[in-house]
C-alpha cells in the first residue's frame, strides 16, 4: 500500500519533456529530466536553422523561448509539460494546455493524437542549392548592368587596362549592391518570392543584362573612335574588348572573393553572439564590433601601411636623376656655378627644369636677336627644414642669380611633384630673348591627388610664403626700373597659385598678370568666373565683364577672340573643353553640367550624353588619366597654347599664331618627347 501524501509537503512535479524536431528528420528525441529538475536552457547551436537564410538576422531562430504545452503520457502525472521545436519554420506550439485532474486530456501535435503524416526528409542542403540557383541570377544580372554602365561615353578616350579596371570594378560593384539587397530584405522579413517564379525572372534579367552589355561594348567603339578622331589618336585596336573582357573578368572574381571573404565574417560575428542571447541586439553587437575590428584594422595597418609605402616609394623616385640631367654650367641656373642650391637639394622635378629649356644660344639661333641666358631658380624640398625657410631660401638665390634685374619675373608655383613643365616656361623665354627670370619652390613629391588628400593645403601655404617673401622686395625696388610680376600655375599649381596672392597684390603695388592653366574644379577664381560668366558665352569658355581683366584661352578660342581691350592687370586661364579636373561638378550627379550643353568644345563628343549618376563617375574617373590625353585636349597642355596665352599676358606686340607654332616646333626639335 503507498503511502499517503504528506499534506504539508510541496506536490510533486510531472517530468519535463524535451523535444527537439528537424527539418531533415521526421522523428523527435525526447529526455525526461528528473522531477523537481529546473528546465534545460535549449542549446542555440542546435536550435538554429541555417536553412533559412545566407546573410546574419535572416535565419529564424528555431529555439528562441520554450513553450508550456500539456500532453497526455501513460504512467505520468498530470502536469506542465514542455515542448521545444526546432526546424527550418518559425517555432510554435504544439500542444494546448489541458486539465489532468478530472477531465479527459487532449494533446495536439504530440505522438497521442491524430497527426499529419510526417514529410518525407528532405535532402541536406538542397533548400540552399535552390537558393543560390536563382539568386545566383540575380547577382549575375545586377553585376552586368552595372558593368555595361562602365563603358559609356565619356571625355578622355580609355585605354584597355584603365577600361578593364573600371568594368570589373563595377561589375563587383553590381554584385554587392545585389547581395545588400537581399540582406536587407531578409532581415526586414518581407515576403519571398516564389522560388520557380523568381528563378525564371532572374535567368530573364541576366539575358537581358548580357544583350545590353554586348550593345554597350558596340556603342564603346563608336564613342571611343569619334572622340580620338577629335584628338588625332589611332582608333581602338581590334584587340581592345577581348582584352578589356579578360581583364575585367579576372579582376571582378579577385574582388567578388573579397566580397565573399568579408561577407562570411560579418556572418560569423553576427551567429557567435547567438550562443550566449537569441536575441538580434546582440547579433547586431556581434556585427558591429567586427566592423569596428575591421575598419580598425584597414585604417590602422592597411591604410597607414599602404600611405608610408607611397611615401616611401615617392621619396626615392623624388632623389633619383631624371634620364639625361646633370648639373648646368650656367651660373643662371640653380646647382650651377655660384648657386645657393646643391644638385642633390633640387629633387627630381627641380634637377629636370634647371636641366630643360633653352639657353641664349638656342634662343638665338631661332629669332636671330641677341638673346640673355635665362634664369631659372628652384628651391627643392630637401633645400630647407620649412616652407618659411625655403621661401627665404628662393628669394637670396633669386637675387643672387639677379632675377630682379630682367624684364620678366616669374612667380611659378609647381604641381605636386615639384614639376614645371618645361612647355609652359620654354615659350616665354624664347619669346621674350631670354630676358626673364622664373623662380620655383617644391612643397610636396606626391602625384598631385595624393598631394591634396594627404597634404591639404600645403601648396596655397607654399605659395603664399614664397610669393610674400618675393612681393616684398619687388616692391622695394624702384617702380621704373623693377620688373614685371606675374604668378603661374598648373594643376594644383594654379590652386596654390590662386591663393598667393593678398589683397595688396591686385590693388596696391599689383602684379602684372597671371597665367593658370589646368585649373583644378576647385579653384575659387575659375568657379566665379565661370558662375558669374555672360550670357550666352559657354561654361568651357566664359566671357568674364567683357574680357577686360580675365580671358580664357585654348584651342577652340584665340586670344583675339575677345576684341576688346586689356585692363591694366590681365589673367589668363587655359582650360581644356575636354580636361574633367577643370570641368568636373559635385553636382552633376543629378543635373546635367553646362559644359555639356550645345555648343559643346571641339574636343567633347556628341555621343557623350548625361546621365544622373553615371556621368558623375565616369567623369571623376577620366581625371585619373587626363593627362594621358594628347597635347592640347584632356590634361595636357600644348606648347603654342602656352606661347599664345604669354603673348597675351605679357602684351608681347607683334606676336601671332604662327609665332607660337614656330616656337613649339623649335621646342619638340630639342625634346622630341614633347607634342607641340
Amino acid at each position: 500500500m503507498p503511502p499517503s501524501p504528506d499534506p504539508g509537503a510541496a506536490p510533486r512535479r510531472a517530468p519535463l519533456i524535451r523535444a527537439r524536431t528537424s527539418g531533415s528528420s521526421a522523428g523527435a528525441e525526447a529526455e525526461a529530466a528528473p522531477p523537481g529538475a529546473p528546465m534545460a536552457a535549449a542549446d542555440p547551436g542546435s536550435a538554429q536553422a541555417f536553412g533559412r537564410g545566407d546573410g546574419p538576422g535572416t535565419a529564424q531562430e528555431a529555439v528562441q523561448e520554450q513553450r508550456p504545452v500539456t500532453a497526455e503520457a501513460s504512467g505520468q502525472e498530470s502536469g506542465p509539460a514542455t515542448v521545444q521545436a526546432a526546424g527550418q519554420g518559425d517555432a510554435s506550439e504544439t500542444g494546448r494546455a489541458a486539465e489532468h485532474r478530472d477531465g479527459p486530456a487532449t494533446a495536439q501535435g504530440t505522438g497521442q493524437g491524430d497527426a499529419p503524416p510526417a514529410a518525407p526528409p528532405a535532402e541536406p542542403g538542397a533548400g540552399r542549392i535552390r537558393r543560390f540557383a536563382w539568386f545566383s541570377w540575380l547577382v549575375a544580372a545586377a553585376g552586368l548592368s552595372v558593368c555595361a554602365l562602365a563603358f559609356s561615353p565619356s571625355l578622355i578616350p580609355r585605354p584597355w587596362p584603365f577600361q578593364a579596371l573600371l568594368a570589373g570594378l563595377s561589375f563587383a560593384l553590381g554584385a554587392w549592391l545585389a547581395v545588400a539587397v537581399r540582406w536587407a530584405w531578409r532581415w526586414l522579413e518581407l515576403p519571398e518570392p516564389a522560388r520557380l517564379g523568381a528563378r525564371r525572372a532572374g535567368q530573364a534579367l541576366t539575358l537581358a543584362a548580357a544583350a545590353g552589355l554586348a550593345a554597350a561594348l558596340w556603342r564603346s567603339a563608336d564613342w571611343q573612335n569619334a572622340t580620338r578622331e577629335l584628338m588625332g589618336m589611332p582608333p581602338v585596336e581590334s584587340m581592345f574588348h577581348v582584352r578589356t573582357l579578360l581583364a575585367a573578368a579576372a579582376l571582378a572574381l579577385v574582388l567578388l572573393g573579397l566580397g565573399a571573404l568579408l561577407a562570411w565574417g560579418l556572418k560569423t560575428a553576427a551567429r557567435a553572439p547567438l550562443r550566449v542571447s537569441q536575441r538580434r541586439a546582440a547579433s547586431a553587437a556581434g556585427v558591429a564590433a567586427f566592423v569596428a575590428l575591421l575598419v580598425t584594422a584597414v585604417d590602422g595597418t592597411l591604410v597607414r601601411g599602404a600611405v608610408a609605402l607611397i611615401d616611401q616609394v615617392q621619396a626615392a623616385v623624388d632623389v633619383a636623376d631624371p634620364p639625361g640631367a646633370q648639373p648646368p654650367a650656367e651660373p643662371e641656373r640653380s646647382s650651377g656655378p655660384g648657386s645657393l642650391i646643391a644638385w642633390d637639394d633640387l629633387g627630381r622635378a627641380g634637377k629636370r627644369f634647371v636641366h630643360e629649356g633653352p639657353r641664349a644660344a638656342d634662343i638665338e639661333a631661332a629669332s636671330g636677336r641677341p638673346a640673355r641666358q635665362p634664369i631659372r631658380a628652384y628651391v627643392g624640398l630637401r633645400a630647407a627644414d620649412d616652407v618659411e625657410a625655403q621661401a627665404r631660401l628662393a628669394l637670396d638665390e633669386l637675387e643672387r642669380a639677379g632675377g630682379f634685374e630682367r624684364n620678366i619675373l616669374v612667380v611659378a608655383t609647381p604641381t605636386g611633384t615639384g614639376w614645371l613643365q618645361n612647355e609652359a616656361i620654354a615659350p616665354l623665354e624664347y619669346m621674350h630673348d631670354g630676358d626673364t627670370a622664373v623662380v620655383g619652390v617644391q612643397y610636396s613629391y606626391l602625384q598631385s591627388p595624393l598631394s591634396l588628400i594627404l597634404e591639404p593645403g600645403l601648396a596655397q601655404a607654399s605659395a603664399r610664403e614664397v610669393f610674400a617673401a618675393i612681393h616684398a622686395r619687388w616692391r622695394e625696388l624702384p617702380e621704373a626700373t623693377r620688373p614685371r610680376l606675374y604668378v603661374f600655375g598648373l594643376s594644383l599649381g594654379s590652386l596654390g597659385s590662386e591663393a598667393s596672392l593678398p589683397l595688396n597684390a591686385w590693388v596696391r603695388d599689383p602684379i602684372d598678370g597671371a597665367l593658370w592653366a589646368g585649373p583644378t574644379f576647385r579653384n575659387p577664381f575659375w568657379r566665379q568666373i565661370r558662375r558669374d560668366r555672360e550670357p550666352g558665352s559657354p561654361d568651357w569658355r566664359p566671357v568674364f565683364e567683357d574680357g577686360a581683366l580675365v580671358r580664357v584661352l585654348g584651342p577652340s578660342r584665340p586670344e583675339a577672340a575677345y576684341g576688346g581691350p586689356w585692363g591694366p592687370l590681365r589673367i589668363v586661364f587655359m582650360a581644356n573643353p575636354s580636361d574633367p579636373i577643370a570641368f568636373f561638378e559635385e553636382a552633376m550627379w543629378w543635373r546635367e553640367p553646362d559644359w555639356m550643353k550645345p555648343p559643346r568644345g571641339a574636343d567633347v563628343t556628341p555621343l557623350f550624353a548625361w546621365r544622373p549618376l553615371t556621368s558623375f563617375l565616369l567623369t571623376a574617373a577620366d581625371m585619373l588619366s587626363a593627362a594621358d590625353a594628347p597635347a592640347g585636349h584632356g590634361h595636357d597642355y600644348a606648347a603654342r597654347d602656352y606661347a599664345d596665352a604669354w603673348a597675351a599676358v605679357t602684351a608681347r606686340e607683334g606676336w601671332g599664331p604662327l609665332d607660337s607654332a614656330r616656337i613649339a616646333a623649335r621646342i619638340k626639335a630639342t625634346d622630341p618627347d614633347v607634342e607641340p
